[in-house]
């Protein structure tokens, strides 16, 4: 994978790139996490696929500009400018959590620039955070106060236990990369940003517009996105299938992933399952 810049509207796009391939898989991470979530299934996915994974505005690598707007909205939209500025077209997207709902977002405002979509554990029934939620995202020195008292050491291991819950865990150097972005100020400040900006998650009347194939994976024990809300795409969607992994929970790429890889196979490869 080779690791690059692109600047979309003033904001420093990290990506990687595998180069090689005939049909695209462009990647996209969950909340409070970044490229990294998917380098335990990425170098198998390169025998097979041309794959793309970019940090969004506010995580990883990537540095937002300062009027960037963190809202669902326009992630989507820069989802599509990343992509187009790459010369590509009729990708594949695979989004994770936050990351499934954005290539919602981007698969409705232009149809044609996607062939098939991907999702893990995707958000799909969020709403707005409450008005003092909201409030208090706008006090000045909000960040400050947020690291001292809420993204330290006991509070990051209460989250991250949440979202390892009902999986099968995990420990020493596959824990810590996650540890250490919740630590980081510039994530703490894109949350209290995203906490101010962001809208509900897509209506069912917008669902509904989406026509692309789509696959939904889920952990049965997720509880950071339920498998109801799984199950609510697959209503709202026209051309959907759900397949759930068992005994496992928001992270599946960590957990299982030689399963992951196995439905992802199976949706973009023809004939795969006659081949194994």
């Amino acid at each position: 994978m080779e690791k690059h810049f692109v600047y979309i509207d003033g904001t420093k796009i990290y990506y990687e790139d595998s180069l090689h391939g005939k049909e695209v898989l462009v990647c996209l991470h969950g909340f409070i996490s970044s490229s990294l979530c998917w380098y335990p299934i990425m170098k198998h996915m390169t025998k097979f696929f041309r794959v793309i994974a970019f940090d969004l505005p506010g995580f990883g690598q990537t540095i937002s500009s300062h009027d960037f707007e963190y809202t669902l909205t326009n992630y989507g939209l820069l989802t599509i400018r990343f992509i187009e500025k790459l010369g590509l077209n009729k990708v594949h997207l695979v989004g994770h959590s936050l990351g499934g709902q954005i290539a919602l977002q981007a698969a409705m405002k232009k149809p044609n620039l996607f062939h098939k979509l991907f999702l893990i554990g995707a958000s799909a029934q969020r709403k707005r955070p409450s008005k003092i939620a909201r409030l208090f995202c706008y006090i000045p020195f909000a960040d400050e106060a947020a690291y001292r008292f809420y993204f330290q050491d006991r509070m990051v291991d209460i989250a991250i236990s949440k979202v390892l819950a009902g999986g099968v865990g995990l420990e020493g150097e596959r824990l810590q990369p996650y540890i250490d972005t919740c630590k980081k100020r510039e994530v703490i400040k894109a949350v209290l940003k995203l906490g101010k900006e962001r809208e509900d998650d897509m209506k069912e009347s917008d669902l509904k517009t989406i026509c692309h194939n789509t696959y939904l994976l889920w952990g049965r024990e997720d509880q950071v996105v339920s498998l109801k809300e799984g199950e609510f795409l697959n209503r709202n969607l026209k051309n959907s299938t759900l397949a759930i992994i068992e005994h496992c929970g928001h992270l599946p790429m960590e957990e299982y992933p030689y399963t992951v890889l196995h439905h992802l196979y199976s949706f973009f490869i023809p004939n795969y399952l006659n081949q194994t």
